[in-house]
């Protein structure tokens, strides 16, 4: 073969590998961009806000309702993660009960050959009561109370249904000749009564009770040796639950 035609042969092959190199430079650019393009961050949607979920219960509640939605909205701290709260009509005025769930111990049946909540365990509960007005949490406004006791199982086949009795009000401990005074907790209500000293240094006794499945509560106001309330009145609750609320059904 021809030396004359070498130099054309390797010029021919040096053009064809220049290409190879050129598609592949194109090829790996190419492929970069959909990289970047599909690892670019999509923009996320803003999840709802709780509060968005709260309905005022009570159209004659509006004021009061107004200002546990702005407590809402800004994630006030001193809401629980789950209370009842009560909603007071003509007046910037809520209060709320919160109380801790009962935690039932199992163990086993011989008998029924399978684990049981055990009856003879009754668990320690605590819950309080805070009044507020005009949005702004009073220690000074009724209910405001702290209390402690125990949850009763109602049955060895149910592991959340019990019945809560309080031992102990605001450091206080229950005196066995007043049954006037205690909590009381169990599936259909919530009752609280308890006593408390007004401005005129006179004891006065309050009661609550919360239906809890149609969020409906009433309180009265009594003077302690008076079996009549001197003051009543009742409105409707919402269930707050892990920063929403709910109606009841």
């Amino acid at each position: 073969m021809s030396t004359k035609d070498e130099p054309i042969i390797v010029s021919g092959q040096q053009k064809s590998l220049s290409a190879i190199i050129l598609v592949g430079l194109i090829i790996l650019i190419a492929a970069a961009i959909c990289v970047a393009q599909t690892t670019q961050k999509k923009p996320t949607r803003k999840k709802r806000a709780a509060h968005s979920t709260f309905a005022c219960p009570d159209a004659e509640a509006q004021q009061a309702c107004k200002s546990y939605a702005e407590l809402l909205k800004v994630k006030d701290t001193s809401l629980p993660s789950n209370a009842y709260v009560c909603f007071r009509r003509s007046a910037d005025e809520f209060f709320l009960i919160s109380f801790s769930q009962p935690l039932f111990r199992k163990k086993w049946d011989p008998d029924a050959r399978q684990m049981m909540v055990d009856t003879e365990y009754m668990p320690v509960g605590r819950g309080y009561g805070r009044t507020y007005k005009n949005g702004i949490e009073d220690s000074s406004a009724i209910p405001s109370l702290f209390f402690s006791g125990q949850w009763t199982p109602n049955s060895p086949f149910q592991q959340d249904d019990g019945i809560f009795s309080s031992d102990k009000i605001n450091s206080t401990k229950s005196d066995e000749n007043d049954r006037t005074v205690g909590v009381s907790i169990e599936e259909s209500q919530v009752n609280v009564a308890y006593k408390f000293k007004n401005r005129f240094e006179k004891t006065i006794l309050y009661t609550l009770t919360i239906q809890r499945s149609t969020g409906r509560f009433s309180e009265s106001y009594y003077d302690e040796a008076s079996k009549i309330p001197f003051s009543e009145s009742a409105g409707y609750c919402v269930h707050h639950t892990e920063g929403a609320a709910r109606s009841e059904p």
